[in-house]
């Protein structure tokens, strides 16, 4: 099989769409903070405990990819992230939320750091710019998702939390698609 055959690329850049979970942590800050009855400060921290996990694990991500490989290392991301989605979706409550938060933001830490060069894997040189481009376009469009699914739960489903176990369904899905 060719190095840049589509059936290859296709479930890489799929991961791109799971790395733009992390910015749901914007749009369940104000459910979590009404929820729990959560004061400015207490919700302001909130997102940190998604964004802080790139300072502290990102080198040793690296380190770790490097040693058991970079699909590995993506399942792996894979793993940590769906079971953060289902952790506040099984109980919820507010340290759950945090906890969830905290996976989510582990998981994404290490899908960032061993994404792109999985993607070096399986795109050829000439194309890996546009590749690597396209998978933030897919990115920022999970993003973009991000508060229509919220909207769509609490519309149709009835409750914001189910959000989690649709972006659980679809990281499992991922790592479906990539084994």
């Amino acid at each position: 099989m060719a190095k840049s055959s589509l059936g290859r690329i296709l479930p890489v850049l799929f991961g791109f769409f799971v790395m733009g979970f992390c910015d749901v942590v914007g749009i369940a800050t104000s459910y979590v903070k009404q929820d729990f009855s959560l004061s400015e400060t207490v919700a302001g921290f909130i997102p940190s405990m998604v964004f802080v996990w790139f300072l502290l694990l990102s080198i040793p991500a690296a380190v770790w990819m490097n040693r058991i490989g970079r699909k590995r290392m993506v399942q792996l991301s894979n793993v940590v992230t769906f079971v953060g989605m289902l952790i506040p979706f099984v109980h919820y409550s507010f340290a759950t939320c945090m906890a969830g938060f905290v996976l989510l933001g582990v998981g994404n830490t290490i899908l960032q750091v061993s994404l792109n060069p999985l993607l070096t894997n399986v795109v050829s040189g000439s194309r890996l710019t546009s590749m690597l481009t396209a998978g933030q376009v897919i990115k920022a469009v999970s993003s973009f998702c991000g508060p229509f699914i919220a909207a769509f739960a609490l519309g149709v489903l009835g409750e914001w939390r189910y959000l989690f176990p649709i972006f659980a369904g679809i990281t499992f899905l991922s790592m479906l698609w990539l084994m």
